[in-house]
């Protein structure tokens, strides 16, 4: 029975350690997709394995986000979760943004500081959500990797916060066929109606 008390006692404990643990992950949403050339896409960046309404809460980011530049080009950013709200700005009292990207280069990077308190942060901010949604054009036919740069998370007190990352993928691909062909097929019927209106 005592060896039983601490073996129940010694899985509570581990479970526990385990749980306060729990790896930060940054990744995309979605984490893959296939898309036109010539459309637009939105990716989501988004943190996982915070505290649930506990800390550790997120206070800031600095990350960059990496990309074939011959295949996306980026449009811009809105800094939040849609459906959450933005976990760093949670009484709309505002927060420090910054998304700097040049022209032509494959990398982007987006910076936030959160102007709420730390008890705000700790009792208030969900455990997972959407940092931001970073929108592309699909410029090329091929496949482009989104990973990660340089990153910097620090919690509601400023400390640092390590994350693991999981990369994320977009394939563009030729516009389908049917898509031509009700395109020629709407063209010719342009066509003739023009030519009954003149005849």
């Amino acid at each position: 029975m005592k060896y039983f008390t601490r073996f129940i006692f010694g899985a509570i404990l581990l479970s526990v350690s385990a749980t306060s643990q729990a790896a930060l992950v940054l990744g995309f949403s979605p984490s893959s997709q296939t898309v036109s050339v010539g459309s637009s896409l939105g990716v989501d960046l988004t943190i996982s394995g915070l505290g649930n309404f506990a800390p550790d809460s997120l206070g800031a980011f600095d990350v960059d986000v990496l990309f074939d530049n011959s295949i996306l080009g980026f449009t811009g950013a809105i800094y939040g979760d849609p459906v959450l709200g933005d976990q760093l700005d949670l009484f709309s009292l505002g927060s420090f943004t910054g998304t700097t990207h040049t022209p032509g280069a494959g990398a982007v990077n987006l910076f936030q500081l959160s102007f709420d308190t730390v008890s705000d942060l700790d009792t208030m901010q969900a455990d997972s959500f959407t940092l931001a949604t970073l929108t592309f054009d699909a410029l090329a036919i091929g496949s482009s990797s989104l990973n990660f740069g340089s990153i910097t998370l620090s919690d509601a007190i400023g400390g640092a916060l390590t994350a693991n990352t999981a990369p994320g993928q977009v394939n563009v691909v030729p516009i389908p066929a049917a898509i031509w062909l009700f395109g020629t097929a709407l063209l010719a019927l342009v066509g003739l109606s023009r030519r009954r209106k003149v005849a």
